[in-house]
């Protein structure tokens, strides 16, 4: 079975005032999970990809050298003409074919190409890993069109079923909210292996703990910076310093608080990092923060590096634990007191920070790249299987050339 597997992200936005660094760490993280992804599926099992991606992206440039089955487009993408045609021309040769998007750059081009297929011929669905798309494009025509809507978190999910409880119309054309289904993101685990040594304190060496995603709103920086003045002066401890990787608006900020609370020297902000090199350092992970939108590494790196993790109790933590608190030691949102507890107690107590350990990296494997495209490709396959079952795919007109108006939505898109 073919899957057209669409993921248009364009870097070079980010680089315009207002880009930041949010939505680059966003399309880095659709990108890796385009790439497993497709990988997945070229390597196993009976789904055949096709990745489509703007040329020139950096997607592009990482397929290519993956050799990965491939058709590049141009920046306009849905409204390009020669995408259109080039599409067109492929998709035809396939009786039966599920669209899959990734991010909210591409589900318009995937409802043209749905638009193309012949009644029964095609099945579409869209991705959003980490953020939902905004209001108007969860009420557009594009998501109407989708059988399916893989969703990262429930904060993704409950964002796009309140913008079509506020679009009674959007609810009627998208069905209920069983359209919409949980897939998680995954990390990579390429470069972890082995564990950092278990930290010594006869050693005279300082206990390191490391945090991701730092300088990112909401990550929990400062409230470490306050746990820091908490414990600093206690003459009970090992040496210790904290690490804050990542890179973000910020800096100054963080900095400021640390030089405020007497404890910079213990603070060490060092920017985007490898986080395989970073974490061999370490000896404990600390994941503060309370945003719904964290990436997947802010608390899986610890995991995936055998380290003991810290870790704020936020709705997003607990939902990607999955009932396995005890792989943790858990904090509560926002309290600096207890966050300086947790530290303290992992310093102090190795038989715990041992133990924990022990069950993050007994996780760990099911929060790789890997573990979600296999997931991702039976949810595919099982689809794919229903369609069969029903005689027929998702709803959709007979088949258009991109030259006739139904392919498209405005006249210039024709192809002559």
């Amino acid at each position: 079975m073919r899957i057209l597997l669409l993921s248009l992200q364009n870097e070079e936005q980010d680089a315009a005032p207002g880009g930041g660094s949010t939505r680059a760490r966003l399309w880095r993280l659709e990108e890796e999970q385009t790439l497993a992804l497709v990988r997945t599926m070229r390597d196993g099992g009976r789904l055949a990809p096709l990745l489509v991606c703007l040329k020139g992206s950096r997607l592009h440039e990482r397929a290519r050298a993956l050799n990965l089955p491939l058709l590049t487009v141009g920046g306009a993408g849905a409204g390009n003409p020669l995408t259109l045609l080039r599409l067109w021309n492929w998709q035809r040769r396939h009786k039966k074919l599920l669209i899959l998007t990734v991010g909210e750059e591409a589900p318009a081009l995937g409802r043209r190409v749905l638009r193309m297929r012949p009644a029964g011929g095609g099945l579409l669905a869209h991705a959003f890993f980490l953020r939902p798309p905004a209001p108007e494009q969860c009420n557009g025509k594009d998501m109407a069109a989708a059988r399916h809507v893989l969703c990262g978190s429930e904060h993704v999910r409950g964002r796009i079923l309140a913008a079509w409880e506020q679009a009674p119309q959007q609810a009627a054309a998208s069905g209920t909210g069983d359209v919409l289904l949980p897939l998680p993101p995954g990390i990579s685990l390429d470069g972890f292996d082995p564990a950092p040594a278990p930290f010594r304190e006869d050693e005279g060496k300082h206990f390191i703990f490391g945090m991701g995603e730092s300088l990112a709103p909401r990550s929990g920086a400062l409230l470490v910076a306050r746990a820091m003045a908490a414990i600093w002066q206690r003459d009970d401890l090992p040496p210790w310093e904290v690490r804050m990787l990542g890179g973000g608006p910020r800096f100054e900020e963080v900095l400021d608080e640390a030089i405020s609370l007497g404890v910079e020297s213990r603070l060490c902000l060092l920017n985007e990092q490898h986080e395989p090199d970073a974490l061999r350092n370490c000896h404990a992970w600390l994941a503060p923060g309370s945003s719904p939108e964290e990436a997947p590494e802010t608390l899986w790196a610890g995991f995936a590096a055998g380290l003991p993790v810290i870790c704020s109790q936020s709705g997003l933590h607990r939902e990607r634990l999955h009932g396995h608190d005890d792989a943790v030691l858990p904090v509560a949102e926002n309290d600096p007191q207890a966050l300086a507890k947790a530290m303290i107690e992992v310093m102090r107590d190795a038989e715990l920070r041992r133990v924990l350990a022990q069950r993050g990296a007994a996780l760990a494997p099911d929060t790789g790249l890997q573990a979600m495209a296999e997931r991702a490709c039976r949810l595919f396959e099982a689809w794919l299987q229903d369609s069969e079952d029903a005689g027929g795919g998702a709803s959709a007109p007979a088949a258009q050339s991109p030259a006739e108006p139904g392919a498209g939505t405005d006249p210039e898109h024709k192809i002559s």
